[in-house]
């Protein structure tokens, strides 16, 4: 691609000095992009080996068989602390779900224990109701007796 943009430097001997200008500008603007092309090409592989490294080994070289148990392990540990995240959620969701019956069971004793005192002022109150009226009677019955008990007693002496 770049190739086909070069152009050949003509091997005239006697170039002018204005084509010599524009010979060395050209030569010099396409070092230049060759040497860009360069630089990119080298970083785009120093980086794929600083990626692919880590995963890749040499064909001579094994592997380390306490690395690879250590990665065992570390995958069995993050194993374990997944699924006891998970308990955690499931935990957390239900203690917040005994939290709400717990509040409704504890408003439904407090409305109950109203009612029962409501109720048990109502009948107190009917009682003391009935209570006067049977006083008012007694005094009645007590104030005719005596009325009557003065009345004969005046009578007969």
């Amino acid at each position: 691609m770049w190739r086909a943009r070069r152009h050949t430097s003509s091997t005239a001997p006697d170039l002018s000095k204005k084509e010599f200008k524009k010979e060395k500008e050209r030569l010099t603007t396409e070092l230049h992009l060759l040497i860009q092309l360069r630089n990119e090409q080298r970083d785009h592989l120093i980086d794929f080996k600083k990626s692919s490294n880590y995963n890749r080994t040499k064909p001579t070289q094994k592997k380390n068989p306490f690395y690879e148990q250590l990665r065992s392990t570390k995958n069995q540990v993050l194993s374990s602390v997944h699924k006891l995240e998970m308990g955690i959620i499931e935990a957390q969701e239900n203690i917040q779900e005994l939290n709400k019956w717990i509040d409704y069971f504890t408003n439904l004793h407090s409305q109950l224990l109203m009612e029962k005192n409501l109720k048990m002022s109502i009948t107190q109150n009917q009682k003391n109701k009935e209570v006067e009226i049977d006083w008012a009677l007694i005094e009645k019955y007590l104030v005719d007796l005596n009325l009557n008990g003065r009345t004969g007693a005046d009578q007969q002496p």
